[in-house]
């Protein structure tokens, strides 16, 4: 069972290339979604640090995929977030060149698909699930940014999203809100 109490969180490597993966034995989840949806807020939130990972203000910050080890027992992966137009065509092909290597050669446990509660579910994020579901890895979607809309609307988003993918689990997290944390550690802790 993963301890989140007592953490030793630390970022192991941050990787530009498939040579730089680190090698472990430890359960990995990946952590997906587009750029600027609160991938860093929540691995902070996770290990209870303000700054272990950084949240930028503006999108695609994020270029590298960085590992965080917590507790000898479980890998937090962080890709660089997709969809994001502002980078060069060859910029665009490395990220798709690491992304390939990375589900190539990497078997993450569990995929947290984080979707922006104010933006729905893209055509990115499809794929993603697509990818999870044929690839028999175990996932969730996260809708993040909660603090930014109503009560009311969230839960119209949450239905819509239950009701076109009725099989995952859809939980929700916001940054300002800390005990939007337990229900998805909870969750990860079933699975894993």
């Amino acid at each position: 069972m993963i301890n989140w109490n007592t953490q030793d969180a630390h970022l192991i490597i941050s990787c530009a290339s498939a040579s730089q993966f680190p090698e472990t034995t430890q359960k990995e989840i990946v952590m997906v979604g587009k750029s600027n949806v609160g991938k860093s807020s929540l691995i902070n939130a996770f290990t209870n640090r303000k700054r272990l990972a950084y949240v930028g203000q503006r999108p695609g910050k994020t270029r590298l995929i960085n590992f965080y080890h917590i507790n000898d027992e479980l890998l937090l992966t962080d890709v660089p977030g997709y969809g994001f137009a502002n980078r060069s065509k060859e910029e665009q092909i490395q990220y798709g060149v690491l992304m390939d290597s990375y589900f190539q050669q990497r078997h993450p446990a569990m995929m947290l698909i984080l979707i922006d509660v104010r933006r729905g579910v893209g055509k990115d994020d499809i794929m993603m699930l697509d990818f999870a579901r044929y690839n028999g890895i175990e996932h969730a979607i996260v809708l993040t940014k909660t603090d930014k809309l109503s009560r009311n609307k969230i839960a119209n988003e949450r239905r819509a999203v239950n009701k076109e993918y009725p099989d995952v689990k859809v939980l929700e997290f916001s940054s300002l809100n800390h005990d939007t944390r337990e229900p998805i550690i909870e969750y990860m802790r079933s699975v894993l």
